[in-house]
């Protein structure tokens, strides 16, 4: 924008031609008196700001969008851990986890540097565009005539572009979840000899991905195309006109003012193009933050970060079913449990003996409150678990899963698994009551 106002200030000094045949003159020996001289100083002075402030806005907008970033990353993974089971059985952890990475990462692009310099390419429209009208408003008005063809096309490729970036990402995240499954059961695969048949699953969801990802492309570069087609064409119409304003007399109209509102006004038109790409960063990234903050702002039927509920000072642990009814959301028309009645007092030992399918786990996840009955209620100590605290409430159970999972860390930490405060001795002892302990202590050190 500097160079702009700079570049007005002297335009005068750039008649090449009319003016009377006047030409200018350099002294060589007072080179330092030249105008010109004094205003490649200025440019350079303008170079040398533009570089330090430069720096500061990138820097500051990418410092930005990496804080904002970590905190989306933060909030999407509470929000995910917060949810109740019932959403995970729906719902495919492999595209979960693409999510966190690829969708966050279109977003940063999508708010960091790009902004700074869409804001650069504004501020410059805009003074670019003030000069113009100063210094010739017919000329520039006629030139700016194809601004509305440029943000037509700009609103109609968006709408686009948004529609295959979210396609694109949905059909990626597809594939890393066949990546992820595939992987976490390596052994299975290798086991009964489907190597070739998982490549022809993956492959088929990059088919689909590339497939729509060259649909996207076509269209961005289509919007590309058409604001160059725009703006070139603005060229010739602003030269045309311009002329015709000099060959016609209008009244301070000279080959000096119009030079300069053409070069103020086709900047301003230059930077609307240099701007383009980043409104498709935009959109790229309004797409993935849709995937991700519908599932941050979704609120659990069951949250275990809810401070709400009751807390059971001391839990003696009589459990009773009264009339349970339950099936599982993913299959809401199979019935799992029917007017389930069972009553177990503090101490007893009970099995649960069925045939697969028949509830024996659903009825422990309903003791756990990983769900909840469609009909009935469980009571602990007398007391309906849906009006307990959730989080105190599940301090108090011990659970061996039918498949152990073991997580990357040390075997004492595995041990303590939700109970962070047990000392050293009562780990040992639980290691000990499940006869772990002594193979555990022949591990190396």
């Amino acid at each position: 924008a500097l160079a702009q106002i700079l570049l007005i200030k002297y335009y005068d000094r750039f008649h090449f031609f009319g003016n009377k045949g006047k030409k200018l003159c350099f002294s060589l020996t007072k080179i330092s008196n030249n105008p010109f001289f004094r205003l490649i100083l200025y440019y350079v002075g303008i170079g040398v700001t533009a570089m330090v402030f430069g720096y500061i806005q990138i820097s500051f907008w990418v410092m930005t969008a990496a804080r904002q970033t970590t905190r989306i990353r933060k909030q999407f993974f509470h929000s995910i851990l917060s949810q109740d089971i019932s959403w995970f059985d729906s719902c495919d952890i492999g595209e979960l986890n693409t999510r966190m990475t690829d969708d966050i990462n279109k977003i940063n692009d999508g708010i960091g540097d790009k902004i700074a310099l869409l804001f650069q390419n504004m501020s410059t429209f805009s003074v670019g565009l003030a000069i113009g009208l100063v210094k010739g408003w017919k000329l520039t008005l006629v030139t700016l005539s194809t601004s509305p063809l440029i943000l037509a096309s700009a609103a109609m490729f968006s709408k686009i572009v948004i529609s295959f970036s979210s396609k694109e990402l949905n059909v990626y995240s597809k594939a890393g979840a066949v990546a992820e499954e595939v992987l976490s059961s390596i052994r299975r695969v290798v086991a009964f000899g489907a190597q070739e048949k998982e490549i022809q699953r993956y492959t088929q969801n990059l088919k689909d991905a590339k497939n729509v990802g060259m649909k996207k492309a076509i269209a961005s570069k289509l919007y590309l195309g058409a604001v160059y087609f725009f703006m070139n064409g603005t060229y010739g119409l602003a030269f045309w006109y311009g002329t015709s304003l000099i060959l016609s007399g209008e009244p301070d109209y000279t080959i000096g003012t119009v030079l300069a509102v053409f070069f103020s006004v086709i900047h301003t038109i230059y930077f609307i193009g240099a701007a383009a790409p980043s409104f498709e960063n935009f959109t790229i990234a309004r797409g993935a933050a849709f995937n991700i903050f519908h599932i941050i702002d979704k609120k659990p039927a069951i949250d275990k970060f809810s401070t709400t509920g009751y807390k059971l000072e001391c839990i003696e642990g009589n459990v009773e079913f009264k009339n349970v009814s339950f099936s599982y959301p993913s299959r809401p028309s199979i019935k799992i449990l029917k007017g389930l009645n069972l009553r177990i007092k503090s101490g007893e030992t009970v099995a649960l003996v069925g045939p697969n399918g028949s509830g024996k786990s659903t009825a422990v996840q309903l003791l756990q409150r990983l769900y909840d009955p469609d009909d009935g209620f469980i009571t602990v100590d007398g007391n309906d678990i849906r009006t307990l605290n959730v989080q105190h409430y599940r301090e108090h159970f011990g659970v061996v899963s039918q498949e152990p999972v073991l997580f990357g860390t040390t075997i004492n930490n595995n041990i303590r698994y939700g109970r962070d405060g047990v000392t050293d001795e009562d780990i040992e002892k639980a290691a000990k009551e499940a006869n772990a302990y002594d193979f555990i202590m022949e591990f190396p050190m």
